[in-house]
């Protein structure tokens, strides 16, 4: 990730590092640690019901619409967090 973000990488471009988790004990390290960020905080899932709707919407395209979605993102109470890496970066 510091290699990246000091533009070591691809295109000799300076690229940040996002990183997304809903472990507990990850966020609190993340979240004091002097090298990450908290930058979202989502703490209730999404509507399930939109999720399986825009999926059955996606799908009508390859099968005529013909073929039942039962599956979809969401619906559950997990907390997801974002954070972005600072590095070695002054804050």
């Amino acid at each position: 990730m510091q290699y990246h973000l000091e533009g070591k990488g691809r295109c000799q471009r300076k690229y940040p590092t996002y990183f997304h988790t809903s472990h507990p004990q990850l966020c609190g390290y993340l979240r004091n640690s002097k090298k990450w960020k908290q930058v979202s905080a989502k703490l209730t899932g999404d509507n399930k019901a939109r999720s399986i709707k825009s999926m059955y919407n996606t799908g009508k395209g390859f099968d005529g619409g013909k073929k039942k979605t039962t599956g979809g993102f969401g619906g559950h109470f997990r907390a997801i967090q974002g954070f972005k890496y600072l590095g070695n970066e002054e804050i």
